[in-house]
């Protein structure tokens, strides 16, 4: 619920209009979405307890009634399965527990778990309360849970389905809130409280300051009381986490001056940095069959001579990311600007391919391989005919990307990283795919029981999730245009 203070003395509806307009512009921006606006007065109390008379052009609850109406059930995460454990019971040798609160989804007897971070499996053999011996637990119940082999787990642990892993690293990005009077140093150590394990940590980057009222970032080597920024930490052991908008509880932390013991910073997860140093681009040699008996038939007229035809040169731009990050839209939408700017494109999409090209192929590690071969060969056929080959794929494997890196000369293949915090993808769902993968529909789905691998140094960068369509196109095209490739 989004409350608005009216002035007290002007109850216009234009006011409320105004007001509604100008919040709204600004919540897309935060990705916010079901918003209720009631108008109130904190002077005179209108429409807090009951319908003001001011206001008789608003039909809408007051704000009492509305909060204690409001649905919030749907924040809760029932999918993935996240149990920090927060004691070991054994009182005896009959019996070994661990003990601990439900972070999210739920879990019943019989199931297929892994222990991190061990990597151990096992099953669920019960579940354990004060009132009995439940058949299923969810988010938020405090359970005792006994599995059919002695696995060595302790605090810090962390249960978790087997099929269904969070993300394991020493480093992440995350938004940080700083709640110290002493400024945050690059250089100090602190301890990171998160679930239920405490570690040393350090923040070796600042990314951005955030402004909080135009949302406008700010470079900064230095963070004040109050100020938000995006940051990369670094922790002395790896943790177990999900990005906080997918999932808060394991997405959520503290960090704690070491040697204050005061709170510093609250802070969310985003998930593993997107900007990590600076690796090899060369290809990873994958090996694959070879036609024997053929040569290289060098076409009669050159890829040189096409530029200079066309009036531009020719690259490839791979847009990567989570399904329902916006690969196809900002792409579709690049294309139009590329096109209507005299320049000539051919488009490659993921699900387009797979009803010819790519047809006989699955979604296994060894397919999705074979999927990024071909379409990377194709990719090379238009490119060197002259023309700007847009590629929108998962491509979830770096080894694979860097495959296609090495069939295109040096500057230009363009690596477009469409980076959208995975709960957002998964709240678009826009084919509905990601619920199918939740239920078992579908097998080896990116994002939900196969894992993405961000590129770690992606020519370039566009964060749906905050940036409009507009935006990101407007970012590639003035890229394309530094680098020469376009005028």
């Amino acid at each position: 619920v989004c409350v608005n203070k009216m002035d007290a003395v002007d109850y216009s509806k234009e006011v409320y209009d105004e007001i509604v307009a100008e919040y709204t512009a600004f919540s897309e921006k935060l990705d916010i979405h079901d918003i209720t606006y009631i108008p109130v007065s904190a002077l005179k109390g209108d429409n807090v307890v009951t319908r003001s008379q001011n206001t008789p052009w608003y039909n809408g609850f007051p704000l009492l009634e509305k909060l204690e109406s409001v649905h919030v059930s749907a924040d809760r995460n029932l999918v993935d399965f996240r149990f920090p454990v927060q004691y070991v019971i054994r009182p005896n040798q009959n019996f070994r527990g661990y003990a601990g609160r439900i972070a999210s989804g739920t879990i019943s007897p019989g199931e297929e778990i892994a222990v991190l971070p061990s990597g151990r499996t096992s099953k669920v053999k019960s579940i354990v309360t004060f009132d009995g011996e439940p058949t299923e637990a969810i988010q938020s119940q405090s359970v005792t849970l006994t599995l059919e082999d002695e696995i060595d787990i302790s605090r810090g642990d962390m249960i978790v389905r087997k099929n269904n892993l969070p993300q394991v690293s020493n480093r992440f990005d995350a938004t940080v809130c700083w709640m110290d009077e002493e400024p945050l140093s690059l250089r100090k150590q602190y301890y990171i409280k998160h679930t239920t394990r405490t570690i040393k940590a350090r923040i070796s980057k600042i990314h951005y300051k955030i402004d909080v009222n135009s949302l406008h970032r700010e470079k900064a080597d230095k963070l004040e009381l109050n100020e938000i920024a995006r940051v990369e930490i670094h922790t002395s052991q790896p943790i177990y986490f999900d990005s906080y908008n997918n999932n808060p509880q394991t997405g959520n932390f503290i960090l704690i001056d070491s040697f204050s013991s005061l709170t510093s910073a609250a802070g969310m997860v985003r998930g593993e940095p997107s900007d990590i140093s600076k690796l090899s681009r060369q290809a990873t040699g994958v090996k694959r069959k070879q036609s024997t008996n053929v040569v290289w038939e060098r076409e009669g007229i050159s890829r040189e001579e096409h530029e200079a035809l066309n009036g531009h040169k020719s690259a490839v731009l791979w847009f990567t990311g989570y399904s329902g990050s916006g690969k196809s839209t900002v792409a579709r939408a690049l294309e139009k600007r590329l096109f209507s700017e005299g320049i000539r494109t051919m488009m490659l999409d993921g699900d387009n391919v797979r009803h010819g090209l790519c047809g006989d192929l699955g979604f296994s590690d060894a397919d999705r391989t074979e999927n990024i071969r071909r379409v990377g060969e194709v990719s090379r056929l238009f490119f060197e005919n002259g023309s700007m080959v847009i590629c929108t794929f998962i491509s979830p494997f770096r080894r694979d990307r860097d495959f296609v890196r090495g069939l295109i000369p040096e500057g230009r293949f363009l690596e477009v990283f469409v980076n959208c915090d995975l709960g957002v993808c998964k709240r678009r769902d826009p084919k509905g795919l990601y619920k199918k993968a939740q239920n078992g529909e579908i097998r080896e789905f990116t994002g939900v029981d196969s894992p993405y691998e961000e590129p770690e140094n992606p020519e370039i960068i566009v964060e749906t999730d905050v940036m409009s369509v507009e935006e990101s196109v407007e970012k590639i095209v003035a890229h394309l245009k530094e680098e020469g490739i376009a005028e």
